[in-house]
């Protein structure tokens, strides 16, 4: 009789797009937040304490500290908390897809998931989200140490081409000066 649910709150995207406004809010507050414990860790004065000259005592630095990182874990859950609601609601919109694992046209050809279909490590794993930051980070980026060795070879090959110079004119020519190379 009065177990009746309330029906589902439905919210439209000018609702969602506030809420994310108010969770980049306190994303900005989490910050503070943390600066105002690092500081609370320095020899400078606590905030609450500015009035007063000298050097902050251990318990107001103690003070401080304790009160910015209860707001910090504060915020962080509550960001959290939120952030998942918004996923979930992306997920309800097929907007992203639920974290399932599910073959891939890249594995299912036998492209990334190995010559088999299925096989491999990323067909055991399952597909990778494309917003999964393991995944992001899991790429190889050879660039910067492809570029080196390029110019690690043309260095040394300058360096060959230097020692040949030197080497031929001192036997064709007994007399002359040597190139000095810095």
């Amino acid at each position: 009789m009065a177990d009746e649910l309330p029906p589902p709150q439905t919210f439209t995207s000018a609702d969602r797009i506030r809420q994310l406004n108010d969770i980049d809010k306190d994303v900005a507050q989490l910050i503070n937040s943390a600066g105002l414990a690092i500081q609370a860790l320095t020899n400078a004065t606590p905030d609450s304490d500015s009035s007063s000259p000298g050097p902050a005592s251990l318990e107001s630095h103690k003070t401080q500290f304790k009160e910015a990182t209860s707001k910090y874990f504060a915020l962080l859950s509550s960001i959290d908390v939120r952030l998942r609601r918004q996923l979930y609601a992306l997920e309800e919109a097929s907007v992203l897809g639920p974290d399932t694992p599910q073959r891939t046209d890249a594995t299912a050809a036998g492209g990334a998931g190995g010559p088999n279909p299925g096989t491999g490590p990323v067909a055991a794993a399952g597909p990778s989200n494309p917003l999964d930051v393991s995944w992001l980070n899991s790429r190889k980026d050879t660039v910067g140490k492809d570029k080196e060795a390029e110019l690690w070879a043309a260095a040394r090959e300058f360096v060959a081409d230097l020692d040949q110079k030197s080497v031929d004119g001192s036997q064709s020519n007994g007399d002359s000066e040597k190139m000095q190379v810095d």
